[in-house]
């Protein structure tokens, strides 16, 4: 240093560490909030074109939406070639309509998905930051929907109805805590027409301004009059087929499941969002909520309300991970105003413990948007897994007439076969033992097996276990499809559901099965074929 030139000597910084390293943490929050949602993107973005369902019940939503894209109707009497399942229209009307632009498949499906949760991000932003006036608060709740993505085993873009439900179910809050009860209950009505579970919430949350009781009639009524006249509509056009998927097939639902109901609080909340409630928790307790006030109001009502209807869906067979995304949703706005509450609350104070309770908070936020980072690459099929999915399609093209595939109709259509009713689809039209609807399916799926119409039927498991959990199957379906075998493919794991392996064939197709170098793996009744060749003793391809 040179001496002729003088210094000062360094002060001491007056700024406490904390407050230092205040600002490099919230630019961690942003970073990860925003992290998250690219996150999202690039991953549904790499699966958007897959070929393939990335759901076992995708494929049969796609043959809907392709139904609906040709004109056909959605809705009619269970049959051989389709039944729909026990959702309401909306999502499949919005899907037909970009299928007509996209082409068959899974692009118009998804991509809705994908828009729909872009959309969810964005009311979710609009709620916190109207409510609170911090864009980071804002962007912290964003980021917490996006780090759901994973949790919900990436549901957000596939091709199911959920996804636009929940956007249509935040548009609903977003209507009724800024606009008109009219326009709120409208709002809520398009939610009701894309999932019908959801009336229930929509008359507690537009009740939950009732000091002001013009205003509830209004809203209240709007939905009633709205929500019962479109599917008065909707059940006179199709012949009270409407109310037989949407309203009597579910009520028929009394399939209770006790883990789940047990354990929803614990695997569905606590494990994944823990972090999320102590942080809601704490603003609750420390901060002053006007518990009278309507903004109390409106959170303690929609969040319980969708907190009980989730815990309550959850609770029945066939309720899967997309049950809980809902009330993902409205958790994420709910953390977003209590992180800007509490930071608001611990600003207000300049002690030194209020400076290290900021530092620890946005050290929560951070630790919860991070416990849920994942690789985008585990998250796409493999290329191993597409080239086994191609193989199985590829044998049913050249595989002569029909082949039944009942967990997985789309890869039949796809290979150039009739389309049939998905073996979910089937179980809940049977499920309310309505003659109209039992009788005609049961006796037309009998008469096609007796006939040996499908050339060969594919099942996930074998067909013995296949007999006993398929009540809709005929009583003499194991003689009447004895043959069977491994279909190609079948030794590659999927991990985005179940995969065709078994194949039964009629007696008649024993010449096709040496035809196409099919090897029997075994019979499935005590008196085979007439020269049946022998089964071998593993389960070999087919080839």
């Amino acid at each position: 240093m040179n001496p002729n030139i003088p210094t000062e000597p360094q002060q001491p910084s007056n700024t406490p560490l904390s407050q230092r390293v205040h600002r490099p943490l919230m630019i961690l929050v942003a970073l990860l909030a925003l992290g998250m949602i690219l996150l999202f993107l690039i991953t549904s973005l790499r699966r958007l074109r897959y070929p393939f369902p990335l759901e076992q019940h995708e494929g049969a939503m796609a043959l809907a939406v392709a139904r609906v894209a040709h004109g056909l109707p959605l809705y009619a009497q269970p049959n051989f070639s389709f039944i729909p399942y026990m959702y309401s229209p909306a999502y499949f009307y919005v899907a037909g309509f970009v299928a007509k632009l996209f082409g068959p498949g899974f692009l118009a499906l998804r991509l809705v998905s994908i828009l729909s949760t872009l959309g969810c991000l964005a009311v979710i932003y609009a709620l916190v930051a109207t409510e609170t006036k911090n864009r980071l608060a804002a962007l912290a709740g964003m980021g917490l929907y996006a780090a759901a993505y994973p949790v919900t085993r990436h549901w957000f873009d596939l091709g199911r109805v959920d996804s636009f439900y929940v956007l249509l179910v935040l548009l609903a809050l977003l209507a009724t805590r800024k606009l008109h009860p009219v326009l709120a209950a409208l709002a809520w009505t398009l939610a009701f027409l894309a999932k019908q579970t959801i009336a229930p919430v929509a008359l507690i949350v537009l009740c939950f301004d009732w000091k002001r009781p013009r205003r509830v009639l209004a809203g209240v009524g709007t939905f009633l009059f709205a929500s019962f006249g479109s599917a008065t509509w909707l059940n006179r056009s199709t012949h009270d087929w409407f109310g037989y998927y949407v309203f009597t097939v579910p009520l028929a639902n009394s399939d209770l499941r006790l883990h789940p109901t047990v354990f929803f609080p614990s695997v569905n909340l606590f494990a994944p969002f823990g972090v999320a409630l102590v942080v809601i928790a704490a603003a609750l307790l420390l901060t002053n909520v006007h518990w009278s006030g309507p903004r109390a109001r409106f959170y303690l009502l929609a969040g319980g309300s969708l907190l009980l209807l989730c815990w309550f869906l959850i609770a029945h067979a066939q309720a899967t991970f997309n049950t809980a995304m809902p009330l993902y949703a409205v958790l994420a706005v709910a953390f977003g105003v209590a992180f800007a509450r509490l930071l608001g609350w611990l600003r207000e104070s300049s002690t030194a413990s209020a400076r290290a309770g900021i530092t620890l908070l946005l050290l929560a936020v951070c630790t919860q948007l991070a416990s849920q980072l994942y690789s985008p690459k585990l998250s796409v099929p493999s290329s191993e897994v597409h080239a086994s999915q191609q193989q199985f399609v590829d044998w049913l093209r050249l595989f002569p007439g029909d082949v039944w595939i009942p967990a997985h109709p789309y890869e039949a259509v796809l290979a150039g076969k009739l389309p049939h009713p998905d073996e979910a689809a089937i179980h809940d039209a049977l499920r309310p033992g309505h003659p109209a609807a039992n009788r005609p399916l049961l006796r037309e799926i009998r008469q096609a097996m007796e006939h040996e119409s499908p050339n060969a039927i594919v099942f996930d498991r074998a067909p013995q276990k296949e007999i006993d959990a398929a009540s809709w199957l005929p009583a003499n379906w194991r003689t009447l499809y004895p043959i069977v075998g491994i279909v190609p493919g079948s030794d590659v794991a999927n991990p985005f559901g179940p995969r065709p392996r078994y194949v039964a064939l009629p007696c008649r197709a024993r010449n096709l099965a040496v035809a196409q170098t099919i090897s029997i793996l075994s019979s499935t009744t005590a008196s085979p074929c007439p020269a049946l060749p022998p089964a071998v003793p593993h389960e070999p391809h087919l080839r």
